[in-house]
């Protein structure tokens, strides 16, 4: 049996509405034109917003989201449980959030308790989170850019003949995700990752856990080959800070990786030139809405 949703929005990549679908008026109390432009989060109830926030940072278009129950803010009904469907939507870094008012029959789980895995955010996502994270704290966040010589390094790999390297790889990739704050992580190349976390995590500790990691793969210190950068995320950084924060971050790890030039691979070093691109097209696109937003 098909679903029939009440009312569907259309939102980018940091819940700002798009286009909706349905009864607006009645579930939302305004219709789709004055919906445009607004944030999702404002027609979410209190008690639901921490766990929407970590729910909407984890989609990703490549992986199904559960549905599951969230609580709305309505003016006809008050405080009232929606079954959600969350689908990426047509454009670039668009999803569909699909609403239904919950009842007899309708199987979902509490949002609070839906589970979605991590995964690594492509390099426009990563800025977009980034930029969601810095607006809801209201402490300082750590950016740690991070490179592993005996992922990305064709010599070093070339050293550990012999070991699953594959399982390596994975298992330390999940490690950076384990680590990160609600998922917001990415990976820009081979053995070269950027992480938002808490403060209270220091670079010493994921080092530490890393290592902890190639150890079990009889991977020492010297044939890891750890480097990373740490940059501070204060609350409300704008788009141009945090591009300037994340430039000087990766220019950081690469002034230590010993051969960095001579072992990247071409494709490595347009993947990096293209992160670049993406945070200066992206932020130059939020400055120009910003300075004619009313």
């Amino acid at each position: 049996m098909t679903q029939v949703w009440d009312v569907s929005v259309l939102v980018d990549g940091v819940g700002r509405i798009l286009e909706v679908r349905g009864q607006a008026n009645l579930h939302l109390g305004q219709d789709g034109k004055g919906l445009i432009g607004q944030s999702i989060i404002n027609f979410v109830d209190d008690s639901d917003v921490e766990h929407f926030q970590g729910f909407f940072k984890k989609l990703r278009p490549v992986i199904a989201a559960p549905r599951c129950v969230v609580h709305l803010k309505t003016p006809a009904f008050g405080i009232r449980s929606y079954v959600m469907q969350a689908e990426p939507g047509n454009q670039l870094e668009t999803y569909w959030l699909m609403f239904a008012a919950a009842g007899p029959g309708m199987s979902a789980t509490a949002i609070k308790d839906a589970q979605l895995p991590a995964t690594f955010a492509d390099d426009s996502r990563m800025l977009r989170l980034i930029e969601m994270a810095a607006s809801e704290s209201d402490s300082t966040l750590d950016l740690t850019v991070i490179a592993i010589a005996a992922l990305r390094d064709r010599r070093k790999r070339g050293q550990l003949q012999g070991k699953n390297i594959e399982l390596l790889e994975a298992e330390l990739e999940q490690a950076i995700l384990d680590v990160s704050k609600e998922g917001t992580a990415s990976k820009t190349g081979a053995g070269e990752f950027s992480v938002l976390h808490s403060h209270q995590q220091s670079v010493h500790e994921i080092e530490s856990n890393l290592r902890d990691v190639a150890g079990r793969f009889g991977v020492g210190k010297e044939e890891l080959g750890f480097h990373a950068t740490t940059v501070k995320i204060e609350a409300g950084s704008t788009p141009s800070a945090i591009r300037e924060k994340i430039a000087f971050a990766y220019n950081s790890v690469r002034e230590d990786l010993d051969e960095f030039d001579s072992t990247a691979t071409p494709v490595d070093m347009m993947k990096v030139l293209a992160f670049c691109v993406v945070a200066l097209a992206i932020g130059g696109i939020v400055g120009a809405v910003l300075a004619y937003m009313p």
